[in-house]
């Protein structure tokens, strides 16, 4: 792994699928089974030491801005999930630093639409990206396929992904390059 080509893209680690209501219920067991945030804090404490880009792709959704707001998938907005202002919209507990890359602009599934990620990638000479995020199937699964197809080497941290159950994150799973947190850090150390 070089980490000058290399960065950790977190989707969506935000307390509305990690805390309280009905978007974290969506996800509950199989986030707690898989360990997600716990792995997910020690794979990016571990990248930050060793100089390794953090990237944090959040939806925050601002009424203000019209244009997008309204292509914001439907669920997010009538649920008034991912708000800005609001709890909901906030980072998750203990995974952003203030060394992170925040992408701004984005407004659907795919991290890539609307926003800057694709920009600071190109700009940055990113190459690699390692995926942890919520929903697999969704979010993470959209972003990565955007990537892929505009040239970059997509791996799902797959202990640090969530979704309804485990038969479809298993599904999702095996149509990409998948690695576990540890084997990611593992491969960083060598």
């Amino acid at each position: 792994m070089n980490k000058a080509n290399t960065a950790i893209l977190l989707i969506e680690f935000q307390k509305t699928w990690t805390d309280k209501g009905i978007f974290h219920k969506l996800i509950k067991k199989e986030y707690l089974s898989r360990n997600v945030l716990a792995n997910t804090k020690e794979l990016i404490s571990k990248a930050r030491v060793k100089g390794i880009k953090v990237i944090q792709a959040p939806l925050i959704l601002d009424k203000a801005d019209k244009e997008r707001y309204k292509k914001t998938p439907f669920p997010a907005r009538l649920l008034k999930r991912f708000t800005k202002g609001t709890w909901k919209a906030e980072f998750t507990d203990g995974i952003y630093e203030k060394t992170d890359i925040v992408v701004t602009g984005r407004y659907g599934f795919d991290a890539c639409e609307g926003s800057d990620l694709e920009k600071f990638l190109k700009e940055n000479g990113i190459e690699n990206v390692y995926v942890c995020g919520f929903t697999t199937d969704h979010c993470v699964k959209e972003t990565m396929n955007s990537l892929i197809s505009k040239g970059f080497n997509c791996i799902m941290v797959y202990d640090c992904t969530a979704t309804k159950n485990s038969k479809l994150q298993k599904k999702i799973e095996k149509e990409f390059e998948i690695m576990l947190s540890k084997q990611v850090i593992k491969e960083d150390e060598k």
